[in-house]
């Protein structure tokens, strides 16, 4: 019968926490069970695993609900004692509990339930041969239980558990996240200690078993629950190489010092060449987060017995119109990236940098201080050849409106250049000042536009470190015009069933920028652009401002895209474009791009084609008609489903540079647990191939396993001559507990475009 008892059982008793009949007890729902839910209780089930731990019959708790009691019989005496027997059902929306008898003090609030137990809830499964608590204080006593806890995907045994409000004890009791009748592993310990409000667990006297294998004992551990944080081992990384000198293992450590600061200290060891620690700290602060990451490599028995140093300290963040960015790097000698990698993408750079800056972001008017310096690590660069140091830079930008339309623009850069104090290169040094305002007219409507703009440009020095017969404060002034204009039409067009808005925009642009001779100036940091569909329109052909590049050239583009109806994606965008010159270029540097006496530029022409959801072909050209050559082309088609799959396959071809490469890189599923990892980049000029990466994944409820070898081409000695080198990486984890190998993830993000760790 009915027995209605508002909120005095239940909230004692439903604590943690399951449905249906699934093929086990625990509520675990395979997907074909899922495929039989009303279409609104489904819920996705991860590819690699079977089934998901779910009970949509409980319903979604309701706050302030009443608790439904029904039993074959019940009884209650004077002092508040309710007892009941058969088929008891306690129930409201969002849990549930089922068992054959139970008695409950209302005076005291303690509660006893008898001959097994049953106890869901929308979160977790308990089942027990018996339970007792006190309502009052929300706690519960269960005795000879299974059970399963929804979010974390767990579930285990114990001989005895005890719940409250806040976290779970459970006493000679096991801890898995693998499926039912799996035994990939599990935690095995004298005690667990699962606290939900800070999102991990502890266990005591703890044995680790892999196929009811016990692998090691630890006197106490600890481990996540949730995506929290907390003090703590983590799980090693392992590496095997070559040219770290086999071995290589780092046992992190992970310190939890306050919600928005964090470190992890890791101690090294690299077999042949000695131990070390990395460490790195990272904050989060109301001006930015940042990270300061540093290692170092003790008496380096392949290096001379010296000690090998690494660190890198990054910021960004904003105060109000403010954001701020350091970017600061140092090794301490030239081979160390490639003695010893650390799974950073620095470990491909030829020159560190070394950056502070601000930028203040006004509605007008924008404001840039900087600091840059560089390390080179390339021993092969002469001195002549390095970076010059900015110290420090001061910009300011802005586009007042001036009356209507008519805008003008102002740009004014303040430069201190220097160099490294062991250069003997004789490089002059010293101050730049630079300024190019512009009055800029833009004009424009639905189907067209026009924009003529004026600019003048001017450039004036104080050096030192220079020549005799050389001017220590030289200067140049000049000017440039050029107008840009363009037209859009569009008209409606049928592909494949499928409504499209197809567009045309022809693109005339005029440039003209008088001649002045720079050839007395220095060069600080100009160089010529790398010819592209975009540098045709552009007034300067140079970046930097310690040359303005003289032209008189005129550039027909020709865009046409076509953008489906329904969604507004962009399908499919084609461009065409050429300049044509009617003067010498005279302003050139030392290492020229484009032959300076032609008449016209190559015909460069692209296409981006997104012809699937998830898949995009890119492809660019460029041919030289005077002498009816291809000068450069490329091509890439790509794949990625922003889950488990990517694909790119791609040819790069520059016949001027003797440069013929192609790639093919994916994460492949083969099955529902496995995947293929791979990348292949091949010098199709030297014949030969520059990098592999080759492996295999295995995933499923409880195990993530991956095995990468890596081969690349490296230059080891610094005198310019590649030799192969070989690196085999593993990573192993246990979900929901931890696991080792972290730096796979960084080589893969780095290795193959469009991979990011969370799609898994």
């Amino acid at each position: 019968m009915p027995l209605p008892v508002p909120r005095i059982l239940i909230p004692g008793l439903l604590l943690l926490a399951g449905t249906s009949t699934a093929d086990n007890d625990l509520n675990w729902v395979d997907r074909e069970e899922m495929a039989t839910f009303p279409a609104v209780q489904q819920r996705s089930i991860p590819e690699w695993c079977g089934g998901i731990y779910y009970n949509p019959a409980v319903g979604i708790p309701v706050a302030g609900s009443d608790t439904v009691v029904t039993a074959d019989h019940s009884t209650m005496s004077q002092n508040g004692l309710i007892e009941l027997d058969g088929d008891v059902l306690i129930e409201q929306p969002g849990s549930r509990i089922t068992t054959d008898s139970a008695q409950l003090d209302q005076a005291t609030g303690k509660f006893q339930l008898e001959n097994g137990m049953r106890l869901e809830s929308d979160q977790a499964t308990f089942i027990a041969s018996s339970m007792s608590g006190q309502t009052r204080r929300k706690e519960g006593s269960l005795l000879g239980v299974r059970y399963s806890l929804f979010n974390t995907a767990a579930r285990g045994s114990a001989d005895y558990i005890f719940l409250n409000e806040t976290s779970t004890t459970i006493t000679r009791g096991t801890y898995t996240t693998c499926a039912p009748g799996s035994s990939g592993w599990s935690l095995e310990g004298e005690r667990i200690y699962l606290d939900r409000e800070k999102g991990w667990g502890e266990a005591n006297n703890v044995v680790l078993k892999v196929k009811s294998m016990p692998i090691f004992w630890l006197p106490w551990m600890t481990f996540p629950i949730d995506d929290r944080r907390k003090t703590g081992l983590l799980f090693p990384t392992i590496a095997i190489g070559d040219s770290s000198g086999g071995l290589d293992i780092t046992q992190p450590i992970y310190v939890n010092i306050h919600p928005q600061l964090d470190a992890t200290i890791g101690p090294r060891f690299i077999d042949g060449r000695g131990q070390g620690v990395d460490s790195e700290f990272r904050y989060l602060t109301p001006w930015g987060q940042g990270d300061i990451s540093y290692g170092v490599l003790f008496n380096d028995r392949k290096f001379d017995d010296e000690d090998r140093q690494v660190a890198r300290w990054t910021h960004s963040g904003n105060i109000n119109r403010w954001n701020l960015k350091t970017d600061f790097n140092y090794v301490s000698d030239d081979f160390y990236f490639k003695d010893l990698d650390t799974g950073l993408e620095i470990s491909s750079q030829t020159h560190l940098p070394r950056l502070a800056e601000a930028r203040y972001y006004g509605r007008t008017w924008q404001v840039l201080g900087r600091m840059q310096s560089w390390q080179t690590i390339d021993p092969t660069l002469a001195d002549q050849d390095l970076p010059y140091r900015r110290l420090p830079q001061l910009q300011l930008t802005g586009d007042p409106t001036l009356y209507g339309p008519l805008k003008g623009l102002w740009l004014s850069d303040i430069t201190a250049f220097e160099r490294s104090g062991s250069d003997e290169s004789g490089k002059a040094t010293g101050l730049r000042a630079h300024m190019a305002p512009a009055l800029n007219l833009r004009l424009q409507n639905s189907w067209a536009y026009l924009e003529p703009r004026a600019r003048l440009y001017h450039t004036r020095y104080e050096l030192s470190s220079v020549e005799a017969n050389e001017k220590d404060n030289p200067d140049v002034t000049t000017w440039g015009a050029s107008v840009d204009s363009g037209l859009f039409f569009e008209r409606p067009s049928r592909w494949f069933g499928e409504d499209f808005t197809q567009t045309l925009e022809p693109r005339l642009f005029v440039n003209k920028v008088e001649f002045k001779n720079q050839d007395f100036l220095p060069n600080f940091d100009s160089r010529e652009l790398t010819f592209s569909y975009n540098s045709l329109f552009r007034e300067n052909r140079f970046i930097g401002y310690d040359r303005i590049g003289d032209e008189e050239k005129l550039a027909l583009g020709l865009t046409s895209r076509f953008l489906h109806d329904a969604t507004g994606r962009e399908q499919l965008r084609l461009r065409l474009a050429q300049g044509f010159y009617f003067d010498d270029r005279r302003v050139i540097t030392e290492q020229t791009v484009e032959d300076p006496t032609d008449d016209q530029t190559p015909l460069v022409g692209d296409a981006r084609w997104n012809f699937a959801r998830d898949w995009y072909l890119y492809t660019e050209a460029q041919w030289d008609l005077e002498e009816n050559e291809r000068e450069r082309s490329s091509f890439q088609i790509g794949y990625n489903d922003r889950e488990r799959r990517v694909v790119n396959v791609g040819y790069h071809d520059r016949p001027e540079d003797d440069i013929r490469e192609s790639e093919l890189s994916g994460i492949l599923p083969i099955h529902r647990h496995w995947r293929m990892v791979g990348r292949w980049m091949y010098d199709l000029e030297n014949k030969r191939t520059l990098e592999t990466i080759a492996g295999a994944e295995y995933r499923n409820c409880c195990w993530k396993l991956r095995l990468l070898s890596q081969r690349e081409l490296v230059d080891d000695d610094g005198d310019g001559d590649l030799e192969a080198d070989s690196t085999l990486w593993i990573q192993i984890q246990m979900v929901g507990l931890g696991g080792f190998g972290g730096q796979v993830d960084s080589l893969l993000e780095r290795s193959i475009p469009g991979y990011r760790r969370q799609y898994d």
